[in-house]
């Protein structure tokens, strides 16, 4: 112990930070065969939580992150991947929102036939 301070160390200089998630999360996974959420690896990014989520926002990191699937799960699951990165993402999610656009009518029409025979049921 009293050559404790001579001991040269292997690393020092420690700049700690804490960051939400999503701002410092990155739109890959953190190892290539599961759905762990990757971060940036740009320290700037980190230290400053500018991943690229914090623009868009937690709602959009959440959503994202929630139906992201790897090759390997959509294989699984016998399914299309449905995005593989920020700009697929965008063209899957603009996909489901025309698609719910051109059904707007009917979707609402159903729910209210749900709604009523619920009641019905009740």
């Amino acid at each position: 112990m009293e050559d404790l301070e001579k001991i040269p160390s292997v690393i020092k200089d420690f700049a700690f930070f804490v960051q939400p998630k999503y701002r410092i999360a990155s739109w890959l996974p953190g190892s290539g065969n599961t759905k762990n959420i990757g971060s940036t690896t740009d320290i700037d990014k980190l230290i400053s939580g500018t991943g690229p989520f914090a623009s868009l926002g937690e709602a959009v990191y959440d959503d994202y992150w929630m139906f992201y699937l790897t090759d390997d799960m959509a294989n699984k699951l016998e399914v299309e991947r449905p995005y593989a990165d920020l700009t697929s993402y965008a063209d899957y999610k603009r996909r489901g929102s025309a698609v719910l656009k051109r059904h707007a009518k009917e979707i609402a029409k159903l729910g209210e036939e749900e709604a009523a025979k619920a009641e019905e049921e009740s």
